[in-house]
């Protein structure tokens, strides 16, 4: 079994976030310790921020740290652990909200795509779209 860092740098489909753990500092973090919760916004979710958007992100570590500590979670959860609770507290100290129906788990109402994968400091969870922290304002044109 690898680590969460491990897991995410043998997958072919999660690698953005990777990348933006890395320069949000966080690499050692989710090498080392643990247990963690990891909720990863697949590249396909990230293809759908704007280009410039994503410079931004890319280009403001503080920021970035934010955003991504708000997908991680300090304990380790399964999808079936989720199923029974109704919110979490994120690495960032805020809430995030889990909600469980027949059609699956959703995490402030964005969909795991892909539950359970497991690692020797916790666990990783996909999701459809990225989680926006709600100290962050997101500004649309």
């Amino acid at each position: 079994m690898k680590n969460i860092i491990e897991t995410l740098e043998d997958s072919e489909s999660l690698t953005v976030f990777l990348e933006l753990i890395r320069i949000a500092g966080m690499e050692p973090m989710l090498r080392e310790r643990g247990p963690f919760t990891v909720f990863v916004p697949t590249d396909e979710a990230f293809s759908r921020v704007p280009r410039d958007r994503m410079e931004e992100i890319r280009n403001d570590p503080d920021k970035l740290l934010l955003i991504t500590s708000y997908h991680v979670v300090p304990e380790r959860l399964t999808s079936e652990d989720l199923r029974s609770i109704g919110a979490v507290r994120s690495a960032l100290g805020t809430d995030l909200v889990i909600r469980s129906s027949d059609r699956g788990i959703t995490v402030n109402s964005v969909p795991i795509v892909e539950a359970d994968a497991f690692c020797t400091n916790g666990i990783c969870h996909a999701i459809s779209s990225a989680l926006v922290p709600p100290t962050i304002e997101i500004v649309t044109p």
